[in-house]
């Protein structure tokens, strides 16, 4: 007899209280969904690439539709202000529209193998095919739109899908699956399973040798685990970061304050491109802290539901209160809190640090909350090397007018993206995106999520001599 599948239950991380009760998806019932999978990767082969196009185009067009219902659930079930939310329902809807127009430019090439003189009386060329089935885990500080990225490109290729949502916000999920199916996409090519990253179901998806791709947006324990069980196959994982912002001394603050103080507490802090370090000239340093701070204490903190709230719960009490001792403990080796530092239940009201030593915690882990810290540089090189002190590597913004300056950053910088008069927090959905060291392996962004989700596959043809 099979075991009874454990309950689900979603919290509103606002109120605390249950909003939607599911149910875990059973062994049985996981191991039933790859078989329909399976047959969903043979269908997704055959689909030709005008008719996935046109399914993903409709489906970006549903979400358009649904975006306000869909921004309530992610402000429900990820305490992300609905503000936020809305505009992360409508890039959900971009990243599925984008997918559907690249789908229809897979492309190989041919290749002059005449170049060589073995390739004499040679043809050849390549053609990408796709993969087979890919297994998505998504987190839950983007519950859409990260599912997005995965989804839309996966599809795009050709391949079926199974995505493995957080259980603390599997409903955006849930319903970003069931509107590309109404949108024409046939069930077993897009499944949803319900489980903890640690339960068998998982582990079972991650060794079954048929999966030839795991795609993971995550922590770096959380892909230590994910290859430990999976092996050999192919892998996307977009693993975080601590990004720093650099404000030189001839910033234009002006516009620089509103985007350091939207990209340091945007979602609670809770997000991979998060600006945690702000690196700021010794020439403007003090009037850069006393206008962040100023905009910092404006703030609203409360009900995510609200439009005017900036700042919501974190996804967790336990998070919160993780980030609170992490404060403590920075204060504890000669931090001190400019504004914020004060929690009330899951809420942690935006803290700024300054004066945090480079080697503590919070300076060189990612704090995944809404706490940034300020250090006063006088060089490009100490910027460089503060900047490049941590074990990871995603994106940094710099906000300078002299191209010299921002130049040398550029080249200096270990990250995958560097944003000149930008901060680290900003992504348009068909760019690359990823990072160096422990930020991750491969790119995301739609055309280079299809290059990993499909194989090369050579064709070489020996003339024939008439």
């Amino acid at each position: 007899m099979a075991a009874e599948s454990r309950p689900i239950f979603v919290k509103n991380k606002f109120t605390g209280r249950t909003y939607k009760k599911l149910r875990e998806t059973s062994i049985e019932e996981s191991r039933a969904m790859f078989g329909r999978a399976l047959r969903g990767s043979r269908v997704m082969k055959d689909m030709p690439s005008h008719r996935r196009a046109e399914i993903l185009e409709a489906t970006a067009a549903a979400v358009l539709r649904n975006q306000r219902s869909l921004a309530e659930t992610i402000a429900v079930e990820a305490g992300k202000p609905i503000k936020y939310s809305m505009k992360e329902a409508k890039r959900a809807s971009v990243t599925m529209k984008f997918s559907g127009e690249e789908a229809k430019r897979i492309h190989g090439e041919t290749i002059p193998f005449d170049a060589e003189p073995r390739g004499e009386g040679k043809f050849a060329y390549y053609v990408r095919e796709p993969i087979g089935v890919v297994f998505a885990i998504t987190p839950f500080n983007d519950p859409l739109n990260l599912v997005a990225h995965k989804l839309g490109p996966a599809l795009a290729s050709g391949n079926s899908v199974i995505v493995k949502p957080t259980i603390v916000t599997p409903l955006s999920a849930m319903s970003l699956v069931e509107l590309t199916v109404e949108s024409g996409l046939p069930e077993e090519c897009a499944q949803v399973l319900l489980a903890s990253g640690g339960s068998q179901q998982v582990r079972d998806m991650l060794a079954n040798e048929k999966i030839k791709m795991v795609t993971l947006t995550g922590g770096v324990e959380a892909a230590a685990e994910v290859v430990k069980h999976a092996g050999i196959k192919k892998y996307s994982m977009e693993l975080g970061s601590n990004s720093p912002a650099i404000v030189w001394s001839d910033a234009d603050l002006d516009a620089a304050i509103p985007e350091l103080v939207d990209a340091a507490f945007e979602s609670q802090g809770q997000n991979c491109i998060h600006a945690q370090r702000i690196l700021i000239h010794e020439d403007v340093y003090q009037e850069t802290r006393e206008r962040m701070v100023e905009a910092t204490a404006r703030l609203k903190v409360g009900d995510p539901l609200l439009e005017e709230t900036d700042v919501g719960p974190m996804i967790a009490e336990g998070e919160a209160e993780r980030v609170e001792a992490w404060v403590r403990e920075a204060i504890g080796g000669g931090a001190r809190v400019l504004v914020g530092g004060v929690r009330k239940g899951s809420i942690y009201h935006p803290t700024i640090l300054e004066n945090v030593s480079p080697r503590s915690r919070i300076a060189q882990k990612e704090v995944f909350g809404p706490v940034t810290l300020l250090s006063r540089v006088r060089s490009l090189n100490e910027a460089v090397e503060l900047s490049n002190s941590v074990p990871y590597g995603l994106q940094a913004g710099v906000f300078t007018k002299d191209i010299g300056v921002a130049q040398h950053f550029i080249d200096s910088l270990d990250y995958g993206g560097v944003l000149i008069n930008q901060t680290s927090d900003f992504r348009v959905d068909f760019m690359p995106f990823g990072g160096f060291k422990f930020s991750g392996l491969g790119r995301e962004g739609i055309r280079f999520a299809i290059e990993a989700m499909t194989e090369i596959k050579l064709v070489v043809y020996n003339k024939m001599k008439q």
